[in-house]
C-alpha cells in the first residue's frame, strides 16, 4: 500500500483504480498519463490525480480537481538561483477560468498566495503571479523547497491540477514523474 506523509504523519492509502473514458474507451488514469499522444487532447477527457494524491486532496477537504496540464521540467524550473516554475501559456486560459474573479485580479496585481501539494502530500506556500515583462505565469517564492524536497530534476514530467478547498487560498497539486 502506498504511504503519504501528511502534516508530519505517515498515512497508508488504500488504492482503488478509477476508470475514465478517453475517446469512448474505458482506461485507467495511468494508461492515459502514459499515452502522450492522447494527452495532447486532455481537454476532451478528465484526467484524475493519482489515487494517493486524490486521497490526500480529499483528506484536507479538497474537491473537484481540474487537470491543468503536463510539462517537462526545464533547467530554468529546477535552477535554485531562479526559484520559479514557468507555467506553459497554453494552460493559462484553463487555469484562469477555474479561478474566481477576485483571485484573477489579485494575481495580476502583485500575485496570489497559493498552496501547492507535492506528490508526498506536503503543502508548500507559494506565489502565483504573472510576469508582465515576459508575459508568463509562474509559481515562485517557495518553489525551491518543493524542488529540493522532491528531487525534481531537468527532464522530469510535472502534472498540474487545481482543486477547491474550504480555505481562502487557491490550491494546486503537482505530481512528478521521474525521468528514467
Amino acid at each position: 500500500m502506498p504511504t503519504i506523509r501528511l502534516f508530519g504523519k505517515d498515512i497508508e492509502m488504500k488504492v482503488e483504480e478509477k476508470i475514465i473514458k478517453l475517446f469512448g474507451k474505458r482506461i485507467s488514469p495511468q494508461t492515459a498519463l502514459n499515452n502522450n499522444k492522447k494527452l495532447q487532447h486532455y481537454n476532451r477527457c478528465i484526467i484524475l490525480p493519482p489515487p494517493y494524491m486524490s486521497a490526500a486532496i480529499h483528506f484536507v477537504g479538497g474537491s473537484q480537481p481540474v487537470y491543468i496540464g503536463r510539462k517537462r521540467a526545464e533547467e530554468s524550473d529546477v535552477n535554485l538561483n531562479l526559484s520559479r516554475f514557468f507555467i506553459p501559456a497554453t494552460y493559462i486560459t484553463k487555469l484562469l477560468n477555474d479561478l474566481n474573479a477576485l483571485d484573477r485580479e489579485k494575481m495580476n496585481d502583485k500575485g496570489l498566495k497559493v498552496s501547492v501539494m507535492d506528490p508526498q502530500g506536503n503543502f508548500h506556500s507559494m506565489n502565483f503571479t504573472r510576469w508582465k515583462s515576459l508575459r508568463r505565469f509562474v509559481f515562485n517564492r517557495g518553489w525551491n523547497k518543493l524542488v529540493l524536497d522532491n528531487g525534481l530534476q531537468k527532464g522530469d514530467t510535472v502534472d498540474l491540477w487545481h482543486f477547491k478547498t474550504p480555505s481562502v487560498q487557491p490550491c494546486f497539486a503537482i505530481n512528478i514523474i521521474k525521468n528514467n
